[in-house]
């Protein structure tokens, strides 16, 4: 807040190092960002400013106003990394698992290996720092019979339903709740994952939201990890299938829309603080 008050590098530069140093880490974290070199945007493994091309410009760093005003370096990016994984960070792990790649990519002289990114990444789940591929579709319930059908939402232009969206199980557990009619198809939203940081474990996890009618405020729902999972509105709570496994610490939005005809979105939190999402149904 200072330094953006006054400007004064020298002073905020020396405030950093400092906490950094003493194993404060935000700073450890904040300080190895500013070392890593600034990625081509459809090249992610390719320094600026050799994307497509080479050249003996040096690269950029990631923050280009550089409050720091230091250059760009691996060798320090990576030892404040380290320093920060060895602190609990996951984040920092997964960072540094993904430098190790660029590294490599960009043919920089490292002792790290494929196998210490492999280790880094891993680390990074075991502290919370999970990515994970997701898909969720939306449905809105028509209550009637005594079974359930799968259809499509009227006048809906964008997005075409999954070819078998439930399972036997699935449907029978559904029944046995008490959930029939008619669930017809409204939308989806894919993320979950931050668009910088993009190596997703195992495969994509399958939330389906089935709604019956609009929820007023927001909802957030919790997001599953690593298991297929289904979520039924009932009143003002939801079911879930199955119930109590485990969760990620990010969440899968419901924002009803104010509009003449109601309708909700879906969105989902991604590594990076963001959402991603698109329309969920109408009522």
């Amino acid at each position: 807040m200072t330094f953006a008050r006054t400007g004064d590098r020298t002073a905020y530069k020396t405030a950093v190092f400092k906490a950094a140093q003493e194993g404060d880490l935000a700073a450890e974290i904040l300080l190895a960002e500013q070392y890593i070199p600034e990625q081509c945007t459809f090249e992610p493994n390719q320094d600026v400013p050799h994307c497509g091309k080479t050249g003996n410009e040096p690269p950029h760093v990631v923050f280009r106003t550089n409050p720091l005003d230091i250059e760009v370096s691996y060798e320090e990016a990576s030892k404040w990394l380290e320093m920060a994984s060895a602190h609990g960070s996951g984040e920092a792990s997964e960072v540094l698992a993904q430098l190790i790649t660029r590294m490599q990519a960009n043919h920089h002289g490292t002792h790290y290996t494929t196998e210490d990114s492999t280790h880094f990444h891993a680390l990074a789940r075991s502290q919370g720092f999970d990515v994970e591929a997701i898909s969720v579709t939306c449905y809105k319930r028509v209550p009637g019979g005594s079974g359930i059908t799968l259809d499509r939402l009227p006048g809906l232009i964008v997005g075409e339903q999954p070819n078998e969206p439930f399972t036997p199980e699935e449907l029978e557990a559904l029944n046995k709740a008490g959930i029939a009619g008619a669930l017809l198809y409204g939308g989806s939203s894919g993320g979950g994952d931050s668009v910088l940081l993009m190596r997703p474990q195992g495969p994509t996890v399958n939330v389906r939201i089935i709604l019956d009618h609009d929820p007023d405020s927001e909802v957030l729902l919790p997001m599953p990890a690593h298991h297929d999972e289904i979520y039924a509105q009932r009143g003002d709570e939801f079911l879930a299938f199955p119930n109590g496994g485990d969760i990620m610490p990010r969440f899968i939005n419901l924002e009803p829309q104010t509009q003449n005809t109601p309708q909700v979105s879906v969105s989902t939190q991604t590594m990076d603080g963001g959402h991603s999402g698109g329309f969920c149904t109408r009522f």
